[in-house]
């Protein structure tokens, strides 16, 4: 086992050395989103499947005449019969068929139509310049063609994607199969919120948040309830969740006390890989495995927890679910300090901050509450905000965040 990783250090390792789970599944259309491709998902149909008119307006067999006679009506829907001759037009609307012999399509508000319907000519807003060859008209296959990649492999699905399938008559995808989670939170002291507290318990709070983000992202999850802070209970019950789960995270007794089993555990039943990490909050942050089964092991502090998962566990598990490596990277975006401190640290810290638009981009302010046990503040927070290694905050100076709240 290595010293002490920096953070960046420690999520490329995760990020290399994470595969996605074997196998595919297919997954009925209406089920996708969020899911990952398993492999290649191709085009069945043209789209456009056919020339069509992009505007309401005429279809029209030379671009210069000076007006063209209306022999046909087209909707969207319709056949287009006939042949349009040189002089020539169609009334047509968005989506219909061209017909043969088209040159262009002409938005009805730039011509001129005759009391009887029957002849258009140029409008004043149209003038004299060239019609251009083709103007308004979607060519079949402009944007998609039969045998090309419509959706490759790692692709997740999104409402997009998903509305895209549907347009190629697709009724399911293959999907990397749904990555299985087990939660276990870890301590004597954790009661089930809603049941009495007795002197020196505190309520769980770290299993249902992860729980929370978890679902989020589209995980089965595995309520494995709270270990108590005893070396055999703990062995077994890992072992247990290892034979039906792809992976394990548990918050709490994984720290250096006479109290905390969980790292001599995972090491008797497993493999530790790596024990703490130069982050604050989170530097007891634990990972391994038990045979297949992939291993995380957060901090007990509820921020802690929370900062090691999103920034470090989370892209490990979306790697197990399909992603690629850039994919499965926490999403990052610069931002000025709102903010200065002269304080500095030797590990890299994830302050929790609010963003807030400023004259030139993004700011960034912290929330009051920076203590790694203060969830109230975490709770505010709409991203972490990137500190690294003995640097003091100036006002102005670019730091990099990573927003953490869907109200972002």
């Amino acid at each position: 086992m290595s010293d002490l990783l920096d953070y960046h250090v420690a999520l490329n390792t995760l990020l290399e050395t994470h595969r996605p789970l074997d196998g595919e599944e297919a997954v009925p259309l209406m089920q996708l989103d969020g899911r990952v491709l398993a492999r290649d998902v191709m085009v069945q149909y043209d789209v456009p499947a056919f020339d069509n008119s992009a505007m309401d307006g005429y279809a029209i067999n030379g671009n210069e005449c000076e007006s063209w006679q209306v022999v046909q009506r087209i909707a969207a829907g319709d056949a287009a019969d006939g042949t349009l001759q040189p002089g020539q037009a169609a009334r047509i609307f968005t989506g219909a068929p061209i017909p043969a012999g088209t040159t262009a399509v002409l938005m009805q508000e730039r011509v001129l139509v005759d009391t009887d319907n029957k002849v258009i000519s140029r409008s004043p807003e149209l003038g004299r310049d060239p019609i251009e060859e083709g103007l308004n008209i979607r060519r079949q296959a402009e944007e998609l063609r039969k045998g090309n990649t419509l959706l490759a492999r790692h692709q997740r699905i999104t409402p997009a994607t998903l509305g895209l399938l549907s347009v190629q008559g697709y009724t399911e995808a293959p999907c990397v199969p749904q990555v299985r989670v087990t939660v276990f939170s870890s301590g004597n002291e954790l009661v089930e919120p809603g049941k009495p507290l007795q002197p020196g318990q505190i309520y769980d709070s770290n299993r249902q948040m992860l729980t929370a983000m978890l679902r989020a992202e589209g995980f089965v999850v595995i309520d494995g309830g709270i270990l108590p802070d005893q070396l055999q209970p703990t062995r077994e019950a890992l072992e247990r969740a290892a034979r039906g789960s792809d992976a394990i995270i548990c918050s709490g007794g994984v720290s250096v006390g006479e109290e905390d089993h969980l790292k001599n555990a995972l090491e008797q039943v497993g493999e530790l890989t790596q024990w703490r990490l130069l982050i604050k909050p989170g530097k007891p942050f634990t990972w391994g495995r038990i045979g297949g089964c992939r291993v995380f092991m957060l901090p007990g502090n509820p921020v802690s927890s929370l900062v090691t998962f999103r920034q470090l566990a989370l892209p490990a598990l979306q790697r197990l679910a399909g992603l690629l490596p850039e994919q499965a990277r926490p999403w990052q975006l610069p931002a000025r300090a709102g903010f200065s401190r002269s304080k500095v640290d030797s590990r890299r810290e994830f302050l929790r901050v609010m963003l807030q638009p400023g004259p030139d981009g993004l700011v960034v302010k912290p929330v009051q509450q920076q203590g790694s046990n203060m969830l109230s503040g975490a709770a505010f927070a709409t991203a972490l905000a990137e500190i690294p290694p003995r640097m003091q905050v100036e006002e102005g100076v670019e730091l990099a965040v990573y927003p953490i709240a869907d109200r972002f």
